[in-house]
């Protein structure tokens, strides 16, 4: 068996070695063009001036009996030659790189258009439709496999990734997909390895890219925060799946919509994509209170009043985390007036109630969330 040796193999090869595949989109497959221009480039000046270091070591070496010649001061041909012909290179790298990453930026009218918002330390992602980011049920598996509803549970979550839970982000193939991005608190960096795509998420403004997976991506592709964020920033991730557009309806539209679920099941899934990360619903203390009996109980603050959490200061925690400080905990909680409407708020305030002894009758626990601790007061919201 004879096999032949060819500079498209071995530029595969390499892709392969480098990035453990080819990329699924044209925005990568331009990325890795440039990578590898870059890579030969490289190679070629270093085994080139590497050379011409060893040759001139062993031509011009210094030997017994013989006078050194006396260095030449300038060439001017010789100059011009090294200073013009790298920097055609150079030029040429350079609007290779802008072309491909104007590309990335300007999306197609037709596209899909995705509200991303990175906060410490997670991903949310915000539909058309309304719908919000669940939680991913089961390790990313790569390419080929497709959305299992009884896996993909939008309402469930397990803990697969070091001590968090991570976001689901689903999105159809053979379909134009922008991504609008901001953060909440400092900057992060919106990560998909298999797409080449990575773009800084900053605060108090929007940054856009923009993808189209073909059908070789159907399935899971992680997603990570590429710019070091604070404690929890190797845990902030996400699993960004690829499938049919008729699936990505049934979830998005049946499955995740707002309108097709009732308020303490929609105010678990914000909770599940905005507040978990700072908040635990089993009485543990994290970065904010528990919410585990917060609602309708009486907490500390740090100046010195106790007040009850009920409708208005819950709210009023959410719009304006600053206006009361639970003791114990700090203030850097980040407002969510303008990402969160009242129908959000609503349903946040109707989960909670199912956490708290002191819900009211109506606050029957949603499957799956925990109960209770009767007569307790473990905690609260800030």
């Amino acid at each position: 068996m004879t096999t032949t040796f060819t500079m498209a193999g071995l530029g595969d090869a390499l892709i392969r070695l480098f990035f453990r595949g080819p990329s699924g989109t044209e925005i990568g497959g331009t990325a890795d063009g440039v990578f590898m221009f870059i890579f030969w480039w490289s190679v070629v000046l270093f085994v080139g001036l590497m050379g011409l270091m060893f040759w001139f070591m062993v031509k011009y070496r210094r030997r017994p009996g013989r006078i050194g010649p006396r260095s030449v001061s300038h060439n001017t041909a010789l100059e011009l030659f090294w200073t013009i012909v790298p920097t055609i290179f150079l030029v040429f790298m350079f609007f290779y790189g802008f072309w491909g990453y104007a590309d990335a930026i300007v999306a197609p009218a037709e596209s899909l258009l995705l509200d991303v918002r990175g906060q410490q330390w997670s991903w949310m992602v915000t539909y058309p439709n309304g719908a919000i980011t669940g939680k991913v049920m089961s390790t990313p598996t790569g390419g080929g496999e497709a959305y299992d509803p009884a896996r993909d549970n939008p309402q469930a979550a397990i803990k697969n990734l070091g001590a968090k839970s991570i976001p689901l982000i689903v999105v159809p193939v053979n379909t134009p997909v922008q991504l609008r991005m901001i953060s909440s608190d400092v900057i992060h960096a919106f990560w998909v390895p298999d797409f080449r795509i990575k773009f800084d998420v900053m605060p108090n403004r929007y940054t856009n890219v923009w993808f189209e997976a073909t059908e070789d991506q159907i399935g899971d592709h992680w997603v990570f925060c590429a710019e070091y964020c604070g404690q929890d920033h190797s845990e902030m991730a996400a699993v960004l799946r690829v499938v049919p557009m008729a699936q990505y309806r049934e979830v998005v539209e049946d499955k995740w919509g707002p309108k097709s679920l009732p308020p303490v099941e929609y105010g678990r899934v914000l909770y599940n994509s905005k507040c978990f990360t700072c908040h635990s619903v089993n009485g543990d203390k994290n970065t904010g209170p528990t919410w585990l009996n917060l609602y309708g109980n009486e907490h500390e603050y740090t100046d010195g009043k106790k007040r009850l959490a009920d409708d208005n200061h819950i709210r009023e925690s959410i719009l304006t985390p600053g206006a009361a400080i639970r003791l114990g905990f700090p203030n850097q909680m980040t407002t969510f007036a303008g990402s969160l409407g009242e129908h959000e708020i609503s349903s946040i305030i109707a989960y909670m109630k199912t956490l708290s002894d002191k819900g009211g009758p109506a606050a029957a626990p949603p499957a799956g969330a925990p109960a209770a601790a009767p007569g307790g007061t473990t905690g609260g919201g800030q």
